[in-house]
């Protein structure tokens, strides 16, 4: 079926994607000084259309696959571990979007499929029903991506209803409070939004539990993109910017054992020492079986959308408990990296410095937590309720 074809994996736009390696790379330390993506590399992802890939094709995206979204995020974070962040965080909002009620999906897309959607899931206000809709005050963070988007995605927690939900709003109704400074992932810009006494309309609004069960409000938006399982997916995606930093390391990790020494020893090539060998071995082996993890996650999840099934309760706990099993070995591998590389890895001027300093920021995502998810993994295993959240 002519629908299913974009979730097939398109090597051309993964190609696309690293062609821009050295372009971003050009712009990094402006990004991390500005706090923001710089205007080049953001005008660089909107010319190779990363920013439009999970539009609606109705509106002018592509609906690419999950498996070409997260290979070709990889090959952007090898440039600028910020860039790729941002086309996971904006593509994940085109892409949850496209659930919402038909209404608000042309609201937003409509004047102009370049459009951007930061979001913070989490439901960090109480809305109060009114009518049309809901009433919302509240404090949201860290917001990705809000300094470059028109439109903001916003978690609350609905009293009234007893459950939560995600509420589309448009930035020109919100503040933002200068609040990112950090370790890494500067350049994301992950900013405070404040909104204040804020009206969303009803079909502006999508509720929570719904729709991780996927049972979505669109109608006009018929392809497997828009099948997808909602945490799964988020989940998957994750691990792409992760898996690039980790690739990233490896390959600067290898390309100077020939020239650097290892210190109060006789090897003046790190690649002539055995225990150097072994350690590159098992970052290598890390960093396999996260990229494993990925395309398996990425299949299954794309797999259930063209079936026209849902994943069950037990499958969606495993996929996210891989997704912070995936992190994991890729924080693990930079770790091994960095112990046999070398204290010049702390080095401001050394690569590794900035790979350190954005994996460690990064796989801090609440989606990712450790605990949580084998907690969740486990209960499902065990037939227990998971209890403690519905994002699953």
């Amino acid at each position: 079926m002519e629908a299913q074809a974009p979730l097939e994996p398109q090597p051309e736009v993964v190609a696309r994607a690293a062609a821009l390696r050295d372009q971003l790379a050009s712009h990094r330390d402006e990004g991390e000084r500005l706090r923001r993506l710089p205007d080049a590399t953001v005008a660089a992802l909107e010319a190779a259309g990363l920013f439009r890939a999970w539009v609606p094709r109705r509106f002018g995206g592509t609906e690419l696959g999950l498996r070409t979204m997260v290979d070709a995020t990889a090959e952007i974070t090898k440039g600028d571990a910020s860039a790729g962040w941002l086309v996971m965080i904006l593509g994940c909002g085109d892409w949850l979007t496209g659930l919402f009620p038909d209404k608000a999906q042309q609201e937003v897309f409509g004047p102009d499929p370049d459009t951007k959607i930061c979001q913070v899931l989490t439901p960090k206000a109480a809305a109060r029903r009114v009518d049309g809709g809901w009433r919302v005050s509240g404090r949201w963070a860290p917001a990705s991506g809000c300094l470059h988007s028109e439109w903001a995605m916003l978690g609350m927690s609905l009293p009234a209803d007893g459950g939560a939900a995600f509420a589309l709003v448009p930035m020109r109704e919100l503040r933002v409070e200068d609040t990112w400074f950090t370790l890494g992932m500067r350049g994301t810009g992950s900013n405070m939004l404040v909104g204040e006494d804020v009206f969303v309309p009803d079909h502006r609004v999508m509720h929570r539990s719904p729709a991780t069960r996927g049972e979505f409000p669109t109608t006009e938006n018929d392809s497997p993109r828009y099948r997808t399982a909602l945490v799964p997916t988020l989940a998957t995606f994750l691990i792409a910017p992760a898996l690039g930093l980790a690739e990233h390391a490896l390959e600067h990790v290898l390309a100077q054992a020939g020239r650097k020494g290892i210190a109060f020893t006789s090897y003046a090539h790190q690649l002539d020492s055995t225990g150097f060998q072994l350690a590159v071995a098992e970052a290598a082996t890390k960093i396999d079986v996260a990229r494993l993890i990925m395309h398996r996650s990425a299949a299954t999840v794309d797999g259930h959308a063209l079936a026209g099934t849902h994943p069950d309760l037990l499958e969606r706990t495993r996929l996210r408990q891989h997704s912070s099993h995936a992190l994991q070995q890729c924080r693990e591998a930079v770790d091994v990296l960095v112990n046999a590389y070398g204290a010049g890895a702390m080095s401001e001027r050394d690569p590794l410095h900035a790979i350190v300093r954005d994996l460690q920021t990064a796989a801090r995502h609440a989606l990712a937590h450790p605990a949580s998810n084998a907690e969740i993994f486990g209960r499902a295993l065990l037939g227990v309720d998971p209890g403690i959240t519905e994002m699953i």
